[in-house]
Parts: C-alpha cells; structure tokens; sequence
C-alpha cells in the first residue's frame, strides 16, 4: 500500500504504530526469541540460534514499520529462510512458521499498547492497523514462499540430474570407479556403503500422463514406506520406472511391499521385477542391468501383477545375454520343430503341464490321441524320450533359449529395449 493510497484519516495512526514498534523493535525481537526457542524444544518447529532468531525478527519489524508508515515498497528480509529451508531438506511449513509466531507477538504488542499514552487510537483505527499489517506479513510470507519453492525447483532439478548420471553410470557395464559413485551419492545425502537393490516397473499400454502419475504415485508410496529416509535413485519415463532402493531398513521386506501394492488396480496393467542385492551402491550396476532384463522376460511371458525376481529367470536373463549359446541350444535340440509352430506348443504345454498327457489335451482342446501323436513326431525328430526327465529338461532349456532368441529380436526392433527408453 502506497502512501497516496493510505486515507489521511488512516495515515496517522499508521505512523503512531509505526514508530512505536521501532521504538520497540528490540524488546519485541526478545519476547520473540522466547517464544521461539521455547517452541523448538518443544519440538514444534527447528531450533534456531537465538542470535540469529534475533537479527530475522528485527529484520522483519523494521520491514512492517517501514510499511506501516508508507516508506514506499516493502523491503526484502536479509535472512533468506525460505532458500535455507529448501537446501536443508525441511518442510516447508518451517519456512513461514516463524513470521506466523512473529505476526501474533507484533500484534500482540499493537492491541496492548493501542489504547494508552498520549496518542491512543480508536478501535475503527486499531481495525485498519492490524489490517494493514496482516497484509504486510502476508507479503513477507510470499516471498519467503517463493524463496523456498524457487530454491526447492533448483535443487530437484540438480538432484534428478546427479541421479540420472549416477545410474547411467552404474547400468552402463564397465566397471565404475568407487569413489567418484561414493562422492556423488554423498552429494545427494545418500550413503553408499549399504546394500541397495533395483526395482523396476512397466506400464502396458503406454500410459497417458495421468494414468502414468496415478501408478507412479502408488510405486512410489510402497518404496518410501520400505525406506523413510527415503535414500533413492530413480530414473523415469512415462511408463517404465528404475529405482535403487536401500536394503538395510527394519520392517516389510521391498518385495512382500511391492507385491501388496500390485494387489489392485496397478497389478491389471504394472510390470515389476527386482536384481540381486548389492553390497553398495558402487557395486549395484549388476542389479540395475538385472532388474531390467528379469523385466523384459516378464513383458515376454506376459507376467504383469506380480513381482519377477532376477532368481526366477535365471537362466532366461543368461540366454538373453549369450546368442551364441542360444542359437547352439535351439540347433542341437529342437531345431527340426522351429517350422513347426504346432509342435512347440505342444511341447511347451506338455511341459508345463508336468507330462500328464490329459491334461495336455485339456489345455491345448484337441483330442489325447492327437497330443500323443505329437509327441511321437516330437520324438522322432528330436531324437528324445518324451517320458525322460532328463530329455524333457534338455528341450525346456532349448525353449527358454528359443524364447530368449525372440524376446532379443523384439528389442532390436524397439519393442521392449527398456534401457534405451530410460536413458535415451
């Protein structure tokens, strides 16, 4: 408010407070001092030197002083709270609640002495002072929002760029020099010498960018309710998800959590799966590379709802790396049924459906003669007993290794290559 903007009426009594709260600055300044290091053992808000407690509060009394007596445009506080809340990590309610505790204190002193001396005002006059400083404080409160939300955006932004380096780093392959990943993890207030394990998660289909908040949202809760401290890297596009979440935390396990949190909704259309544990976070790249091939078997197997650990794809995760390997698996042992679509999947359900021939039959809906003449021709051109363990294990494999084939011509072809999706 501007002085030609003050009725003349106003402006005296305005004048009247003004001087009196720079008369009274330092006395003010003290009860607030009390009042506030009284609140910070209490536990209510961070405690604060008094000192410094001191210097905010005249700051701010002699900025409502100016205001009350029209000297042209609210100043700016020299404390810089807001800034310093941000960087600290707090919330940011203690970024305001000292000009709150402030505003009660200087009000408190306006109606007490309002009334007394020689220049006593009228109600109607109190009525506009506490108006008026209610709008000044109200400004201060702003800016020391603004302060911290301008502060908070810097930061987030700072951090989720030394994350995303820190896993690209970590997922790249190469070995990773320990105190480089050491010293950035400290950058972000993260210790990296605990054990730390990689999520990650797929939507399908491609999410719109409320659905993708809604299930972020909800991986996220589960994340932070294994970890408070909330001790996480994590790289996101819409979609898919890698995080790499600290182990040593007391309570649910991460996997029990991510399981309950698949349990609805997220679990109709969330891919999740999970690496080895590391020793650290410098040793933690394995996880990340683990985590998003155990998920890539997962979209592959169609296995949404429910969590894949990297110990339940094993061998899948080592075909998909080794070519060689599976092209030698699939030539040697099923490569007379590849143009034979109709004799895989008779093998596949023959197999999963533990050899029992009826069942087989159930499940592919043809007659038990006809599953029993497929596993003859499976027979003869394979050259396996179909009622050995040992041949049967040797075919199973052959079919990870061919699905394995399938999975990685997906990937070149941009399907499912979640690394490049990541970090592109």
């Amino acid at each position: 408010m501007a002085p030609s903007d003050t009725p003349t009426a106003v402006a005296e009594p305005l004048a009247v407070v003004a001087r009196n709260l720079d008369s009274a600055s330092t006395a003010l300044a003290n009860e607030f001092v009390r009042q506030y290091v009284s609140a910070a053992e209490s536990g209510t808000v961070d405690r604060q030197a008094p000192v410094e407690a001191f210097d905010m509060a005249v700051s701010a009394i002699g900025v409502c002083s100016s205001g009350l007596a029209g000297d042209g445009p609210i100043g700016e506080l020299p404390s810089g709270r807001g800034s310093r809340v941000a960087l600290q990590g707090r919330s940011v309610v203690e970024a305001v609640e000292w000009l709150r505790l402030l505003e009660r204190v200087v009000t408190d002193h306006v109606l007490a002495h309002a009334g007394t001396g020689a220049e006593g005002i009228g109600l109607d006059d109190i009525r506009a002072v506490l108006g008026r400083l209610a709008e000044l404080f109200d400004v201060l409160c702003t800016r020391e929002l603004e302060s911290f939300t301008s502060t908070y955006n810097e930061l987030a932004g700072w951090q989720a760029r030394v994350s995303t380096d820190l896993l690209s780093c970590l997922i790249a392959g190469p070995a990773v020099d320990a105190s480089t990943v050491n010293d950035q993890a400290r950058m972000l207030n993260i210790n990296p010498h605990q054990p730390f394990r990689a999520v990650a998660a797929y939507h399908d289909p491609v999410p719109t960018a409320q659905q993708w908040a809604r299930v972020r949202r909800r991986v996220l809760e589960a994340l932070w309710r294994h970890d408070p401290r909330r001790e996480i890297l994590l790289r996101e596009r819409r979609g898919v998800l890698l995080a790499l979440v600290p182990l040593d935390r007391p309570g649910p396990g991460l996997v029990p959590l991510l399981t309950e949190m698949l349990d609805g909704e997220p679990g109709r259309s969330l891919f999740v799966s999970a690496g080895e544990p590391a020793k650290s976070l410098s040793a933690a790249g394995h996880s990340c590379r683990q985590a998003l091939s155990a998920l890539e078997i997962s979209i592959y197997r169609d296995q949404r709802g429910q969590v894949t650990q990297c110990t339940d794809v094993i061998l899948e995760v080592l075909l998909a790396h080794n070519r060689w390997v599976s092209n030698r698996l699939i030539e040697t042992r099923i490569g007379q049924l590849v143009e034979k679509p109709h004799l895989l999947d008779t093998l596949r359900v023959y197999i999963a459906c533990d050899m029992a021939l009826q069942r087989t039959a159930e499940e592919l809906l043809v007659h038990p003669n006809t599953v029993a003449y497929r596993l003859r021709q499976i027979a003869t051109l394979t050259g396996r007993d179909m009622r050995r363990i040992t041949d049967i294990g040797d075919l199973n494999v052959a079919l990870m290794a061919y699905d394995a084939i399938q999975m990685r011509r997906d990937r070149e072809e941009a399907r499912t290559d979640l690394r490049a999706r990541l970090f592109a």
